[in-house]
């Protein structure tokens, strides 16, 4: 057996082997990358939400205008995800569930709105 053409085939393995090696961590990157961009895309935005939503009666930072002032709330999340998706609510609009509200969004606007001070 050559001596030099196993040095070189070696060589040349460990070469290949860390292209592969770098070409599989480009794409696991690039994959982890694509996938947060999509969680992203994907999740209701509270902010967004409420403020096309809740602000015309609850004012744009909570204070309250022709509905109660929800900053600084008592409420719960739970209570208030309660409220958007099933109403129970004495006065309108919250006698019945919120149109469109799902729990994924009622979820995000009402952790927006425990955030509103």
């Amino acid at each position: 057996m050559n001596p030099r053409r196993t040095s070189s085939t070696r060589r040349w393995s460990a070469t290949k082997e860390d292209a592969v090696k770098k070409s599989i961590t480009v794409i696991a990157v690039l994959l982890l990358a694509a996938s947060s961009a999509w969680a992203k895309a994907g999740a209701p935005d509270g902010a967004t939400i409420y403020k096309s939503k809740c602000a015309g009666c609850h004012g744009a930072q909570g204070q309250g205008k022709m509905g109660p002032k929800l900053a600084g709330t008592t409420l719960s999340e739970d209570d208030i995800v309660k409220v958007l998706t099933t109403g129970g609510e004495a006065k309108p609009p919250h006698v019945k569930a919120f149109k469109g509200a799902t729990p994924e969004k009622a979820k995000a606007v009402a952790a927006y709105i425990k955030t509103l001070q």
